[in-house]
């Protein structure tokens, strides 16, 4: 999405230019430098990074200036600070150092290394008596952007369901997930995630292998008001679970010697909160109407990009119902339930 949104962005700042101004007109005369501001604050995390960048203007080939480093990076190290507020009062400011990472893929934009802001100091989770907001502040050559972000999460947000049913009697149906909502959270996405361990041949060893598939999402607003006692509910379909997972083995299943475990805890529920900046985000970039009607959006005050907050919580359940009998009944795909036993070291 990050990539998209840059590349858009670019290509639409041209636009403008070039289809408001008359051949006589120096395109570069009232040229000013706009930021690209990227962060997204996670509370739990050990490492926080912001991005910054700005649009460029190339003479030449706007997709060759994109992969120099040089064209949309600011040179050496800017004044990166988030300033902590608990209940809307200062209480510590955070210098942001910089770190170059190697591992983007390869896309518009230059790869693998890439210029970050980051910071190992850890944030505070919200409580029932303290609220915590994030203040960025970054000194630019001929300005200081500034961008707010409320965090999202408290310790109370967990997954409160124990198992998931994926069996055959609900393949068509809709089966919920119950979690304790986030502070601030303003959206919410689930994700699963099913791990098995593979012997291939009876004398060869154990590698687990793990695959997933998104679930389902909806605002805090539908949520609050579909709640089940006092949780709210995401919902998942068995269907999904089956059809991810013929993907995923493919032609895997073709090898009749091969042999597949499952443990007692074999699928992992994710459930990720964001708050209202990045929720408005999405939602405005995955418009058609944004593009060609309003180029000049962004969350940014003096920019563009989205400065917000997320947390992510993290369970492994039990398969209930008949879906281990259902996996296993399913000579396809050579299915074997190892009990109690959870790890590669354990297994038979």
């Amino acid at each position: 999405m990050r990539k998209t949104y840059l590349k858009t962005t670019i290509l639409l700042v041209l636009t403008v230019f070039t289809a408001s101004c008359k051949h006589e007109v120096d395109l570069f005369a009232d040229y000013r430098e706009v930021p690209i501001i990227y962060g997204l604050l996670d509370a739990t995390a050990d490492t926080n990074f912001v991005k910054i960048t700005h649009v460029f203007y190339p003479n030449g080939d706007i997709n060759q200036a994109a992969l120099n480093p040089a064209t949309s990076n600011y040179p050496g190290r800017l004044d990166v600070r988030l300033t902590e507020y608990r209940n809307s009062e200062p209480t510590r400011e955070i210098i942001l150092d910089t770190i170059t990472i190697h591992n983007k893929q390869t896309g518009t934009f230059y790869a693998p290394a890439q210029k970050l802001y980051y910071t190992t100091e850890a944030l505070n989770l919200n409580t029932s008596g303290d609220k915590y907001s994030y203040e960025l502040s970054v000194a630019l050559p001929d300005s200081t952007i500034h961008a707010k972000a409320d965090i999202v999460g408290n310790r109370n947000f967990k997954v409160k369901s124990l198992a998931v049913n994926f069996s055959k009697e609900y393949f068509h149906t809709k089966r919920p997930i119950n979690f304790y909502p986030a502070t601030n959270g303003d959206y919410y996405q689930a994700e699963m995630s099913f791990t098995f361990y593979e012997r291939l041949t009876p004398d060869s060893d154990s590698v687990p292998r793990t695959f997933s598939w998104k679930v389902s999402e909806n605002d805090d607003y539908y949520l609050s008001h579909h709640m089940d006692e006092d949780t709210y509910v995401l919902s998942y379909r068995p269907a999904a679970f089956w059809m991810a997972l013929c993907e995923y083995l493919g032609n895997d299943t073709l090898n009749e010697s091969v042999v597949r475990l499952i443990g007692d805890y074999p699928v992992e529920i994710m459930i990720s909160a964001c708050g209202k900046n990045l929720k408005q985000y999405m939602y405005f970039n995955n418009s058609t109407s944004i593009a060609p009607g309003d180029p000049e959006f962004s969350l940014i005050d003096g920019g563009y990009g989205v400065f917000s907050s997320r947390m992510t919580i993290r369970r492994k359940v039990r398969l209930a119902g008949e879906t281990v009998p259902d996996l296993i009944e399913n000579k396809y795909y050579r299915f074997k339930f190892m009990g109690g036993k959870t790890d590669e070291s354990a297994l038979p």
